[in-house]
């Protein structure tokens, strides 16, 4: 009976130990080799998720900006610092094949519905330098930038609608406000925002016809100077006085293409994405009427991705159309690559828009 009960409260032999040893410490790598694999794929998605946010951000911003381009000023305005015999289109392209392009809108800011009409009375005085005859100017102050910005109707020549059909005809020009009162404004004659007289303005106000808007001038771009970075800027001033206020917005950014289409004909509709969508952009006399304008924005990761990588940037052209298509002119490039804003192991997303330019070519 002794013998029988030491047999039966025998403990593991060391093999066996060894053997649960082993099998728990496989069933431990297991467990953590599943948990490593699933903590990467969370701060991949992670990682994903706030580039496709931040893509979401900018690309909700450029677009707003888009769709009031040339507001109460679709043909064009007249900048001081421009001279009086040029115009500046309400849409601004800097084209670059290499990097990124740059593009600017203005628009009268109706915003903050912060605007007066130029009303009659006797004994008053309306000219560019000077109106006493405007409705309230409650939200206008000192330094403010306006639009002077004078409607006509007319019929164009070469729209395919009935002739009794007419559209509005901007003539529109920058001013800086000296000072406002009880419905007055006194206009700057300084530069860069005016010049003696404010001839560069073709036209006295008109009594029922001219409206004052503040200005909303809005040029994007990614910094040339921190390419690392990959800082996505604002400018409010535009471009427009040959300095900006750049502001940054968001990091991350590797590259923002163009591309436009312009009104050539009633059969001809033709999209430009390279050099000459800059040229048909430029303050001139006259300008085409660009009808649509695509947008694309390229954002990465902002560290190192464990365990995967892009193969190259995304492509933002059509191969051998590089100046002449909805996209872009940047193809892709192959990865790993030299250049900072491209270098380490990162996930690439992008995100392009297309809209009609409503103010502008499109229905006019």
């Amino acid at each position: 009976m002794t013998e029988g009960r030491g047999r039966s409260q025998r403990g593991f032999t060391l093999i066996e130990l060894m053997v649960a040893l082993v099998v728990s410490s496989l069933l431990v790598g297991m467990i953590f080799a599943i948990f490593v694999r699933m903590s990467v794929a969370y701060r991949r998605q992670q990682q994903v998720a706030e580039v496709q946010g931040k893509l979401a951000a900018a690309t909700a911003k450029l677009e707003r900006d888009a769709r009031q381009a040339g507001l109460y000023m679709a043909d064009g305005f007249h900048v001081a610092s421009q001279g009086g015999d040029l115009k500046q289109a309400p849409l601004r392209v800097i084209n670059r094949a290499d990097g990124p392009d740059e593009v600017a809108f203005y628009y009268a800011d109706t915003s903050a519905q912060v605007a007066t009409r130029v009303t009659g009375g006797a004994g008053t005085t309306c000219n560019r330098r000077e109106c006493d005859r405007l409705g309230a100017t409650d939200g206008f102050a000192a330094g403010d930038v306006v639009v002077m910005s004078t409607v006509s109707w007319a019929h164009l020549p070469d729209h395919p609608g009935p002739k009794e059909a007419k559209v509005a005809e901007f003539e529109a020009c920058l001013l800086q406000l000296a000072s406002v009162g009880p419905g007055a404004f006194v206009f700057s004659e300084a530069p860069p925002w005016g010049t003696p007289g404010n001839v560069h303005c073709p036209k006295d106000p008109a009594v029922g016809t001219t409206m004052f808007y503040k200005l909303a001038a809005r040029r994007w771009r990614i910094d040339p100077a921190r390419p690392a970075d990959g800082v996505l800027q604002l400018s409010t001033l535009g471009g427009l006085i040959g300095v900006d206020d750049w502001q940054d917005q968001a990091y991350g950014f590797t590259d923002l293409q163009v591309a436009t289409r312009f009104f050539e004909s009633a059969s001809r509709r033709a999209w430009s994405s390279g050099e000459q969508q800059e040229v048909d952009t430029a303050p001139a006399a006259a300008f085409k009427a660009p009808i649509q304008i695509s947008i694309s924005l390229v954002a990465r990761t902002e560290r190192d991705v464990e365990g995967i990588a892009s193969s190259s940037t995304p492509n933002l052209t059509v191969a051998g159309s590089e100046d002449h298509n909805p996209i872009g002119d940047r193809g892709p490039i192959p990865l790993p690559s030299t250049l900072p804003a491209l270098s380490g192991h990162r996930i690439f997303r992008h995100a392009t828009f297309q809209l009609d330019l409503r103010n502008l070519g499109v229905g006019r």
